[in-house]
Parts: C-alpha cells; structure tokens; sequence
C-alpha cells in the first residue's frame, strides 16, 4: 500500500498557509471567549474545531491509498451470436431456426468447459457488428427470438475482441448463417484463435426470387419511372415453367408481365405517376409451387414523385450564344423545363417546334403556363402591352431573369422602357457600353446568398475570367448586388412584392462556360457552368435552401433497422444557425398533432446541421416533421417514410457458405459449418486442446478516503463534540 496526493505541487503552499491561518485564527478566537473557559476545556475546543478544519482542508487535498494484489484471473472462451433476423429462419419443417442451432453449439461449448474443470470462464454474446454487443445467458438467448435488421460479420468479430480485450481471452467462436450485408469492416487476423461456425443450410431448397432491383430514387409527375429487377430460380424446371412479376401500389396492380421461368431472367416494369408526393410500390415475384421461402419474392421500393419541371420561358429576340448555351445548362438540370421563343419569319415562334407564340394575356395566364421568364434583351413589340402583364407577374411570384446585353455589337444598348424598366433594379449610369478586361469578384451582399453559396463554398467562384463589356448601371433600393467589376455591378437580385429577379450586365455570359480554373473540373463541376445552371434555377424555384430541411435521401426503411435523420437550418440569407436547437417530430401520416418530438444533435463540423437517430418504427407510414426553436418555432417541410417488414432478412434462405469463407480467410479464422457433425467434433476438440490455466495478473485497488461519507462523518462528529463542549460551558 502507498500513498499519493491528487493536488497539483503548486497548490500545496496555498494549502499549507491556509491550513496555518486556520490554526491561528480558532485559538485567537477562543482567547476571547466570554465568559472565557477554563484553559484545559479552551485546549479542547481549539483542538476540535482546528482539527475539523484540517479534515476539509485534507480533503482538498485529496489523498490517494493504493493497494496493489497478485489475483489468479480465469480463461476465457467466449462464443458470439449473430443476432439478426435470418437467423430466426427455419431451414425445414423438422430442423430447429438458425438461432436454435447455434444456441445448441455454444451449449455444448460450455459443457466442454464445465466438464474440463479449468475454472475457464464461458462468456455468450449477441450482436450484429450495427448495435451494442450485449451479454447473455443460454437461458435468456433460448427465450428470446432474433429481429435486428443486417449485419456486418467482421465488425461484430472485432467489437467481441475489443470487449474482451481485458481479459485472458483463448479462444472465440462466432455463429451466424454468413450473411454480412450492412457494414463496410474489413477486419484483420487478430492473435485469439478464431472459429467461424456457420448455421442453417449450405445448399438451400429449390426456390425463386428476387436477387437485384434497380429503381431511381425521384421522377417527375408524367414522367415513366422503370424499375428494372433480376429473378434467380434454383431447382428443377420445366420448359412450362413460368415466372409472373408485378408492380403494385397497395392493392392496384400498376405493371405485370409473364415470361418462362429461368435460372437467372431480368425484367423490367413500368408506371407513370400521375400525382406528386411519395410513392411506395411492391414488386412481387410468383413463387414456386410449395415454395418454402416466400420472403425473397418481394421487395418494397420507395420513390419520391416531384410536381412537373419548373417551366422555363426564355424569350430571344436576338439568338446570340448567351441563349444557347443557358438552354444547353438547362437541358443538364432535370428540375427545369426550358422552352426557347426566337423570331419567325410571321412572328415569335418556339425553336423546338416552330409553333407561333403569343403572349399570356394577364398576369395570372404568365404564372399558370410559366415558373420563370429569361428575357435576353428588350422584348420590344413581343409584348403588346410593353410588358405590364409580365411586370405584374413577377410582382406576385413569377422570376424573372434579364440579360441586359443579349447582342454582340458594341454601344448604346437598345432601351428598356415601360413598366419592366421600372422593374429593373438598376438604373443606367453612364450611357455606353464600356469594354475592355474587367474582372469580377463575389460582393459582400453575394456571400450569403443562395445562388452562390454552394459556388464560395467550393471556390469554384475565387477567379472568375475577366468579362469583355460591362453596362454602368447605379442600384435602386433594395437591389442586392451578387457579383461587381471595378466599375459597376454585374449581377444583381432583386424580390419584388413576392417574386425574384435577376439582372446580369456583362456581355458573353457564355464564356464562363469556357473558362479553365486553375484546378482542373469535371463537366458536373465546372464552376461556369454550374453558375449557368444556378441563374436559371434560383429564378424559377427561389430559395430551396432557407429554413429548416430535411436531408438525406433514403425513404424506406425495414422493421428493426434504425432511422438516422439529418436537419439543416438556413436563415433567410443562407446563413447557418447555430444559436438554436432542432428537434424532429414523428408521427403516424395522416395525423394532424400529437407526434413524438426528439431532440437532435448539432454537428460540430459542419456548422448549421443537426442529425440524430430515431427510435425503432414499427410498420407503417410515419411523417418526419423537422421543427426549429424559437418563439414561435420554425417548422420545416415534412417528408413521409415508409416503414415495412424486414424482408432482406427472410430473403436469406440459405447459409452465406462462400462469405464465411472469404471472411475467415481475411480474419485468420477457422470456417467450419454446423450442420456437419464432424466439423462440430473439431471445433470441441480444439478448443478442448487449448490451454486454459488461469492468468495471474496484477490488481491495484485505489480508495480516496475524502470521497466518501466517512470523511463527511468525520467532519460532522468533530463539530458536533464542539458543540456539546460549547453548551455544557454554557458559551452557546
């Protein structure tokens, strides 16, 4: 046993001066006591008190005994389950489940060491490599029933190891059927014997079902969505055979189709949706005749239908390249549905299709047949009524995107007069074009804005080429200036009443398209050309990204798999919140109130994002309702998920034999199969040759005395006997 002192070196003077000046202080206090004491009761008191202060004054000192002992700590072999829910699956009517045979091997493992006498600790685990691993008995295991959703084999062997890492660990046994479909471990040979048993049937019944499907996770409103699938089949078949494969919604069949049957046959199902929202389809395949596995014949799918492509109007009365290639950025963009007007020899016509044009007669006919207008230079005699309609159409909703200069000649530019000059917001300032090399930047107003955001936070916007002509305009009030040159602005945002505008006052916008940064970029991010698309998308959508969101793409989710949800809030000009908590309302779709809120976690990294984990959700379609704090709290978009039946896991009809052994091969363990009596002899004498003495191993066992309620008992008995000294010397 020794002694060691918690307080820092330095502290100890303070602490000693301290306990001095306690010392000199209770004996000149009881140097003026009246009536005064005798000296031999005096002597007692100032001992008393001086030594409870002593004690809380130890205390801060914080003293540490330390016992250290030689202890015999036992073997151990541990064996894991894999707890998922194939592993509740029944290879045969008269074969016990999955978990039942591995449940009988870690019994026979733990009479091995009952009957070996060693003193061998036996230890069963649970998990999947996804969750907490959990410690059990054979007791508890037999009345329980598998359901976790997935498993990773090689994080489930390496989280036993590290739980065990403590002990003498001398062997480990992990059962499962070998399916590792979730995690993304690796693992590694490690230096405890390892056995990989596996469970449930090597070569599997004759069976059919589903073994790939492809979908895509979004379509359109009208637009056909394809989902493509594979069908396995493994048995005897005949030339009559077919296979019958559907697509259904609840209980309306949306596609099927019939074919022969083949050992392996690829299908493909069509439906065109006709309503926005999020749609959840079944796709099922017949099964054999006495099949005995029906949970691989159907798969869930969830796809999030989008209203129509924002419909786009981009009227040309000089097709210059800016046209062309804001055209070719909107054919790359599938939110967006371009449609180009140029001059006919009769009048305005579509490009496409060289049909007349008119236009809307009010402003609600521009809002109904459009979600935004790009108008590349004065429209001029297009707009019999000098564009009034359109002006109002953007002053309640409608955006608008305006090329000042659309031509390529240089000088005075054609005028824009009427109620869209007023809507401009800027004011010519010098007369005629100014050309030359001017180079552009982000201004202060720009760095928050949406349109550019993701562009800054990429630097794809860091050196923008010089542009070739620019228009001296001056701002109005409430104009935002996004990007400036050296001698005006070049791209302003502007929201009149409730719509959204764009002014750009540079000549070849189409040249960003061309630009090399000096970091080479892809097509998809290629700064200029994305800067094309962003024009285009933030007139006919806005702002998508103020407010509190939902993120993350996944839709559906099995029964006993953990829901992660992800949150993002923006303030009105991009800006991340961080000042505030976001919470995640959950309830059942179709519900008005009364969901279940829960609290998330903001993400230190990225400033403004919030995520978490919900509980298990049963079966079902559940709203997702993220919720910002504040008086009053800011709600955002709710999304619908689907909850459905863990259907991967009865898809599992047969023992991963192959996946056993290409992980036992990466782990250095030993692959044996259950079912085979003679590999469960050899697993028992393996582990009946390991050594199983016990480890000495030294314990230290560390008390700090001031820590517990003796100390405080102590202290309370000193000033306790003070008192009753004090009272029978009549000094209270």
């Amino acid at each position: 046993m020794h002694l060691q002192w918690l307080l820092p070196t330095w502290a100890w003077l303070p602490l000693l001066l301290a306990a001095a000046a306690w010392a000199v202080w209770v004996r000149r206090v009881y140097g003026r006591t009246v009536p005064a004491p005798t000296m031999r009761v005096r002597r007692l008191l100032v001992g008393l008190r001086t030594a409870a202060g002593l004690v809380v004054l130890l205390a801060v000192a914080r003293p540490l005994l330390i016992t250290e002992q030689t202890v015999d700590d036992p073997a151990v072999v541990a064996v894991v389950v894999e707890d998922s829910g194939s592993m509740a699956l029944q290879d045969g009517a008269d074969r016990p489940t999955r978990w039942r045979q591995a449940l009988a091997v870690a019994a026979s493992v733990d009479s091995l060491l009952a009957a070996a006498d060693t003193g061998a600790e036996f230890v069963l685990l649970r998990g999947n490599g996804l969750a907490d691993l959990r410690q059990t008995t054979l007791a508890e295991a037999r009345q329980d029933t598998p359901r976790a959703v997935g498993s990773d084999l090689p994080s489930l062997v390496t989280e036993a190891r590290q739980r065990l890492l403590a002990r003498p660990l001398r062997g480990l046994v992990v059962l499962s059927d070998g399916h590792s479909d979730r995690g993304q471990a690796t693992g590694q040979p490690g230096r405890t014997p390892l056995w990989l048993v596996g469970v449930g049937d090597r070569s599997g019944v004759a069976d059919r079902g589903l073994v790939d499907l492809r979908h895509p996770d979004a379509v359109h409103v009208g637009e056909p969505l394809v989902v493509e699938l594979a069908v396995r089949q493994r048995g005897a078949t005949t030339p009559d055979d077919s296979v019958t494969v559907s697509l259904r919604r609840g209980d309306e069949v949306l596609d099927r189709r019939t074919g022969p049957a083949r050992d392996l046959s690829r299908w493909e199902l069509t439906w065109t949706p006709d309503a926005p929202g999020l749609a959840v389809l079944q796709v099922d395949v017949s099964p054999l005749e006495g099949e005995r596995f029906l949970g691989n014949n159907q798969a869930t799918l969830a796809v999030d239908v989008a209203k129509e492509r924002a419909r786009v109007l981009l009227l040309a009365p000089h097709v210059g390249w800016n046209v062309r290639f804001l055209a070719q950025a909107a054919l790359a963009e599938p939110r967006l549905q371009v449609r180009v007007v140029r001059p006919g020899p009769e009048g305005p016509v579509f490009a496409d299709d060289r049909q007349p044009w008119q236009a809307p007669l009010s402003a609600a006919d521009w809002r109904d047949d459009w979600e935004a207008v790009v108008l590349a230079g004065p429209p001029g005699a297009w707009l019999p009524d000098d564009g009034r309609e359109l002006a109002g159409a953007v002053r309640q909703g409608l955006g608008l995107l305006v090329l000042a200069l659309d031509a390529d000649v240089v000088g005075e530019p054609r005028p824009w007069s009427g109620p869209l000059a007023d809507l401009l917001p800027v004011v010519p300032g010098g007369g005629r074009v100014r050309t030359g090399e001017f180079a552009v930047q982000v201004a202060d107003a720009g760095r928050g804005h949406p349109l550019l955001a993701d562009l800054i936070a990429a630097g794809g916007l860091a050196a923008l080429p010089p542009l070739q002509a620019v228009l001296p305009v001056q701002l109005r009030a409430g104009a935002r200036p996004l990007l400036v040159s050296d001698t005006s602005p070049v791209l302003v945002a502007a929201e009149p009443g409730s719509g959204r505008l764009l002014w750009f006052g540079a000549r070849r916008l189409w040249e960003l398209a061309f630009w090399q940064p000096a970091m080479p970029s892809t097509a998809d991010d290629h700064a200029g050309r994305r800067l094309l698309r962003q024009l285009l998308l933030w007139t006919a959508l806005g702002d998508q990204r103020g407010g509190v969101s939902l993120l993350g793409r996944q839709r559906v989710f099995e029964a006993g798999e953990p829901v992660p949800v992800a949150v993002r809030w923006r303030d009105l000009r991009g800006d991340p919140v961080t000042d505030r908590g976001v919470t995640v309302e959950v309830r059942r779709e179709g519900e008005a109130a009364g969901g279940q809120p829960y609290a998330l976690r903001p993400e230190p990294t990225r400033p403004g994002e919030f995520s978490g984990v919900l509980p298990l959700l049963p079966p079902g379609r559940w709203q997702l309702v993220p919720r910002g704090e504040g008086d009053p709290p800011q709600p955002g978009e709710p999304r619908t998920v689907a909850v459905t039946a863990a259907e991967s896991e009865r898809a599992q009809v047969r023992q991963d034999w192959r996946n056993l052994r290409q992980t036992g091969s990466r782990l250095g363990a030993m692959v044996l199969d259950a079912g085979q009596p003679n590999d469960r002899q050899v697993l028992l004498d393996a582990l009946a040759d390991l050594a199983l003495d016990a480890e000495r191993a030294p314990r230290q066992a560390r008390l700090e005395p001031t820590a517990t309620w003796a100390w405080l008992g102590l202290v309370v008995v000193l000033l306790g006997a003070e008192w009753l000294v004090r009272r029978r010397q009549g000094l209270l």
